[in-house]
């Protein structure tokens, strides 16, 4: 089985993050970027969001970073819209909705309107994309990166981050004077990516400490659990099985095991530990371990298990599958975390022969996206039912290219805490520079 660096994979790679970020092109709204529906046009209807916004301004730093064309003026453009746009002015914070504007609203850079049923509008989730888009502008070094993390900072210290358990709220009111007496663990796996590109772009070691925080707590919830991560806790931190019982398929909350979301923990482990190492701080013993546990066992749980390629979106507490449409993001997930297990492996002193089983699962997952999800246009089929047909019943149409340039974007770095500093220190396809990867790439 080929390794994941043979020359014409690392340029089947690069040819499709590029035919990606192209098609990515089509979300510009004024204002932000918006959701591509299934037809590759863009729903200029329905509310702006941070999210979708944030982590194309990510995306598209990083595309500066590595050079694309195009890439300036859409990370610009993000960049103005979070800074405007979703501001909220009279209360501080941004807001995770709001209604569409006018081009000439842009122009003026007009605040928006929130919008949306939740009363809770200040979300943890959105606030991680838009910690994570501004530190990336700042390491892609334009001119408005800088100046909004520090805001953002600011605002994620204030309210968010809870030194007293070493993880992050998840969402209050417009005024952030009432909490919603919840904590989910969604919001914590993206507030850990942010923080670790704001340590690289900040070089502050107290977000890799934060970070290390939030791991440990994760590693020990999963063990109580058969290295099944629990995605519901309540006000008090106590485990929620319950939350959302019979509701498997809700896109931001589901009931049960977020099988995505145990892949990006695994991988999350990998870069929290390459952070504490970059950053001279000793790794807590069996990271490592953990993060393979929690690999092995979604494997087991949702890889074909039904007889069919694909992975299940949601399992329960002892792995049944419960939700059976395949999404695209979570075979992304799941590639970025085995080329990070991979690597740690290889770093741990494995032998091939030990890292083979998990290169044959990067190259079948692959040929699965190639075979059901990958169009030549750079469109991504972002869900497919049980037999793997196109489908649009919990996500319509393609949201966003965050999650697949991702994953063509990893298997070629090393761990390190962010790809976006890993690329402008040129480890891009040279990861034996990097010293704790040489084995697997020589």
């Amino acid at each position: 089985m080929a390794k994941f660096d043979t020359v014409e994979h690392i340029r089947w790679l690069g040819n499709h993050m590029q035919q990606v970020l192209e098609y990515g092109h089509r979300a510009f709204l004024p204002g932000g970027f918006g959701c591509i529906k299934a037809d590759g046009k863009v729903d200029d209807t329905r509310p702006l969001e941070l999210d979708l916004t944030a982590r194309s301004t990510y995306i598209y730093a990083l595309g500066v970073v590595l050079g694309i064309p195009g890439s300036l003026r859409r990370c610009d453009h993000g960049l103005r819209s979070l800074t405007h746009t979703f501001k909220d002015t009279s209360n501080g914070g941004w807001f995770s909705l709001v209604e569409p504007i006018s081009e000439e609203q842009r122009r003026d850079n007009a605040s928006g309107v929130p919008t949306g049923q939740n009363i809770f509008l200040k979300s943890s989730r959105s606030m991680s994309y838009l910690l994570e888009a501004a530190a990336a502008a700042t390491i892609a070094r334009r001119p408005l990166g800088k100046s909004l993390l520090d805001e953002v900072i600011e605002i994620e210290e204030k309210y968010f981050w809870d030194e007293s358990v070493g993880r992050v709220n998840d969402s209050f009111t417009r005024d952030f004077s009432q909490m919603e007496p919840y904590h989910g663990m969604s919001s914590n796996l993206h507030a850990v990516s942010a923080f670790l590109v704001t340590a690289d772009a900040t070089n502050d070691p107290v977000w890799v400490d934060r970070a290390a925080r939030i791991i440990s707590f994760v590693i020990a919830e999963a063990k109580q659990n058969n290295w099944r991560v629990p995605e519901h806790f309540d006000a008090d931190w106590q485990e929620d099985k319950e939350y959302n019982v019979g509701t498997p398929a809700d896109p931001r909350r589901p009931y049960g095991i977020n099988v995505g979301h145990c892949f990006a923990w695994s991988r999350r482990i990998f870069e929290v530990s390459a952070a504490l190492k970059e950053f001279r701080k000793p790794v807590p013993e069996g990271y490592f371990e953990a993060a393979k546990n929690i690999f092995d066992r979604m494997v087991k749980d949702s890889w074909r298990q039904d007889g069919r390629s694909g992975f299940f979106f949601t399992v329960d507490y002892q792995g049944k599958p419960l939700m059976r449409q395949r999404f695209a993001w979570v075979a992304t997930e799941a590639i970025q975390a085995v080329a990070a297990l991979g690597f740690a492996m290889a770093e741990n002193g494995s032998s091939y022969e030990e890292i083979d089983p998990y290169i044959e699962f990067y190259h079948s997952w692959w040929d699965y996206l190639e075979s059901y999800v990958i169009q030549p246009d750079g469109y991504w089929v972002g869900e497919l039912n049980p037999n793997n047909v196109p489908d649009d019943t919990v996500w319509p149409g393609a949201p966003d290219i965050y999650h697949s340039v991702r994953a063509l974007v990893a298997p070629r770095l090393p761990n390190t805490p962010s790809k976006p500093m890993a690329v402008a220190q040129g480890l891009l396809d040279h990861p034996v520079s990097h010293q704790f990867h040489e084995a697997i790439w020589v």
